[in-house]
C-alpha cells in the first residue's frame, strides 16, 4: 500500500456577487461569511434565517414518525400499569447518551420499576441480538424499549415477544428488509416512516418519543405539583452529546439540538457534565469538545468492557460517584489509547503488504474488537480507502468499516452478504460478523465491489471556503464565523486558503510553528516544524480563531494543511 496521499485543495465556487451582497445585507454579514452560506445550500434570506436562527420550534414534529401514536398510547398505558420497563441502549455514545435520556425522562414520568440492559460488545454483540435478548428476558421486563438499535432484530424481537414481554423500537439505522421487527418501530429510516430528517442520531429519536410522550401526558392531565412537568431542555445535553459523537450531519434539527444542548452544557446544569468538565479543565464546551473529549471517555468503556457504568454516571446524583466513574472512564480512555496505537501500528504493516487495492479487509489475532473501528478510521484518514478491521471473537471474526465519500459501506456489505453473518449500519460506517472460513471470500467480494466503484482511487480532498489575505482580516470576520457553529460533520470549520508569509517562522518545543504577522494576529502550526524545516510551504490552509491570553485578543491563523 502506497504512503499517505497529500490532499488536493478543492477551491469554492463562484456566486454572483449581487447574491452575496443581498444575503450579506439581510442579516448584516460579512461578505465572507455570506458566501460561506451560499456555499452550503443556504441562498435565500430564508433560508439563511433558518440557519443561522436554530430555533427549537423549527424542530420537526415528533407524530411524523411512524408508529409514534400507537407507541406512545402504549407507554402510556404501561405507566398507569406500572409496568416494568427496561431500556436496551446500545455500548457507543450515541446509545449510552439515548438510554440515559429515557432513563431521566422515565422517572420523571413516575415510572416506578425501571431497568436498563447495555450489552457487552465482547459477549453479546451490537444491539439486540440472541445473546441480549437472553439477558434481557432474565431482567424479567414486561416492556423492552431499545435505543439506538433493534431495527435488523426483527428474529430476536419475536422471541421477546413470544416470552410476553413487549417491544418498542427506537432507531435510527439503516433497515435490513428481510429482518424488520414487526411490532412497534420509531425509526426515521424504516422504509415506510414519512419523517422528513432522516439523518437523526439514536439518541434523538428517543428525545422525540418524549417529546410526544410528555404531551399526550399534559393532555391528560398527568402532570401535578408532586409530579411537576419535566422541562425537555435538561435533556438536551445528552441529545447533543450523541449527535455529535455518533458523526451525524450537523444541519437541519441535528444542529438545533446541538446548538441548544451547548447552551444547556455551559450553563452546568447536569452534575455528570459538570464534574468532567471539571476534570478535562474544560472552559467552554463546544461541539469540538464534545466530538474530542467528552465522547472519547464515554466510548472507550464500552469499546472495552460493560458500559453500564457511563450510563449511571451521566445519571449521577452524588459527586462522589459521578467523580468515581468519571475517574474510570478515563483510566479506560488511557487504556484504548495505549491499545489503539498498537493496533494502528500492526495495520501499517499489514496495509504496507498490499498492492495499491482500492480497499483494505485486515485481519489479526491480536486485535481487539472494541478498537477496530478507531484503526478503520485512522486507516481511511491516511490512505482514503474503505477499510475494515477484522478481529476474532467466540468463533467468529468480527469487524468495524469505515468508507470514504465516493463508496457506500452498507451497500458494498449488501453485495457481501453471503459471506457475513450479520452486518448493518450506514454509508460511512458498518459492522459486520463472518466464520474465519468465508474470511477468503469475503476479501474477494469486497475487492471486487471497491475495483468496480472505484477503478480509480480518488485523492483525499480538502474544501475551501476562500482565499484571505493575512494582513487584511479583520476582527469582525473571526466573530460572525461564530454564528456558523456548531461545526461538525456536513456543516465543518470554514478553511481558506493564504500565502505563506515570507518571515522566517518561529519553533516552539520543537516541533510547532509559529509566525508573528503583527501585534494583532499570528500563524500557528502545531506539529508542522519537522515538515517545514524540510521544505518551506507556499500556501496554507488555515482556520480562524480568537487566542486570548492575559487580556489580550489576537487573530490566529490555525494551520490544517501546507501545499
Amino acid at each position: 500500500m502506497s504512503a499517505a496521499r497529500p490532499k488536493e485543495w478543492r477551491r469554492p465556487c463562484a456566486f454572483p456577487e449581487e447574491q452575496a451582497t443581498t444575503l450579506a445585507k439581510a442579516h448584516q454579514l460579512h461578505p465572507t461569511v455570506a458566501e460561506i452560506l451560499l456555499q452550503r445550500g443556504y441562498c435565500t434570506p430564508d433560508q439563511a434565517e433558518g440557519f443561522l436562527h436554530p430555533d427549537l420550534h423549527r424542530l420537526h414534529d415528533p407524530w411524523q414518525l411512524r408508529h409514534m401514536k400507537e407507541a406512545v398510547r402504549f407507554l402510556v398505558s404501561a405507566l398507569k400499569e406500572q409496568r416494568r420497563v427496561v431500556v436496551l441502549g446500545d455500548y457507543d455514545v450515541d446509545g449510552v447518551t439515548g438510554t440515559a435520556l429515557l432513563l431521566d425522562f422515565f422517572a420523571s414520568c413516575g415510572f416506578r420499576d425501571l431497568d436498563f440492559f447495555i450489552p457487552n460488545r465482547m459477549e453479546h454483540g451490537y444491539g439486540l441480538t440472541p445473546a441480549s435478548a437472553e439477558a434481557v428476558a432474565a431482567l424479567r421486563p414486561e416492556v423492552v424499549v431499545t435505543v439506538d438499535n433493534g431495527i435488523t432484530a426483527g428474529p430476536e424481537a419475536a422471541r421477546l415477544e413470544a416470552q410476553g414481554i413487549a417491544v418498542v423500537i427506537t432507531d435510527h439505522h439503516l433497515a435490513d428488509p428481510s429482518r424488520l421487527p414487526r411490532g412497534l418501530v420509531l425509526n426515521p429510516n424504516h422504509p415506510d416512516c414519512p419523517y422528513p430528517f432522516k439523518k437523526i442520531s439514536g439518541c434523538g429519536v428517543a428525545l422525540k418519543l418524549t417529546m410526544a410522550l410528555r404531551q399526550v401526558l399534559r393532555e391528560e392531565g398527568w402532570w401535578s405539583s408532586e409530579r411537576p412537568e419535566p422541562n425537555l431542555l435538561n435533556l438536551l445535553d445528552l441529545a447533543a452529546l450523541g449527535t455529535v459523537a455518533d458523526v451525524v450531519p450537523l444541519v437541519d434539527e441535528n444542529r438545533i439540538l446541538v446548538h441548544h444542548g451547548l447552551k444547556v452544557f455551559n450553563q452546568g446544569t447536569r452534575l455528570s457534565f459538570r464534574v468532567l468538565r471539571k476534570m478535562l479543565n474544560v472552559d467552554t464546551v463546544t461541539a469540538q469538545t464534545l466530538g474530542w473529549k467528552y465522547g472519547p471517555r464515554i466510548n472507550a468503556i464500552g469499546r472495552l468492557g460493560d458500559a453500564a457504568p457511563a450510563v449511571k454516571m451521566l445519571l449521577s446524583r452524588e459527586e462522589s460517584e459521578a467523580r468515581e466513574l468519571a475517574l474510570q472512564l478515563e483510566s479506560i480512555n488511557q487504556e484504548r489509547r495505549e491499545l489503539g496505537e498498537q493496533m494502528f501500528s500492526t495495520a501499517l504493516e499489514l496495509a504496507a503488504a498490499e498492492e495499491d487495492p482500492r480497499g483494505l479487509v485486515l485481519f489479526h489475532p491480536d486485535f481487539h474488537e472494541g478498537v477496530n473501528g478507531i484503526v478503520a478510521s485512522r486507516l481511511v484518514e491516511r490512505f482514503h480507502c474503505p477499510v475494515v478491521i477484522l478481529s476474532p471473537g467466540h468463533g467468529v471474526l468480527k469487524g468495524s468499516g469505515r468508507s470514504i465519500p465516493e463508496l457506500h459501506l452498507k451497500e458494498v456489505f449488501d453485495e457481501c452478504a453471503g459471506s457475513l453473518q450479520r452486518y448493518g449500519g450506514h454509508a460511512a460506517a458498518a459492522g459486520c460478523s463472518l466464520l474465519p472460513e468465508h474470511l477468503d471470500s469475503f476479501r474477494e467480494h469486497f475487492a471486487e465491489c471497491c475495483q468496480r466503484i472505484l477503478p480509480e482511487l480518488p485523492p483525499p480532498r480538502l474544501q475551501l471556503d476562500g482565499a484571505l489575505e493575512l494582513s487584511g482580516v479583520q476582527t469582525t470576520l473571526v466573530e460572525q464565523l461564530a454564528l456558523l457553529e456548531p461545526f461538525g460533520e456536513a456543516n465543518p470549520e470554514p478553511l481558506f486558503a493564504v500565502a505563506s508569509p515570507s518571515s522566517d517562522f518561529r519553533t516552539m518545543k520543537e516541533v510547532h510553528v509559529k509566525w508573528e504577522i503583527d501585534s494583532a494576529r499570528e500563524v500557528i502550526g502545531w506539529n508542522y516544524a519537522p515538515r517545514f524545516s524540510r521544505e518551506r510551504p507556499a500556501q496554507l490552509a488555515v482556520a480562524l480563531r480568537f487566542n486570548e491570553f492575559r487580556g489580550q485578543r489576537k487573530i490566529q491563523f490555525l494551520i490544517q494543511d501546507a501545499l
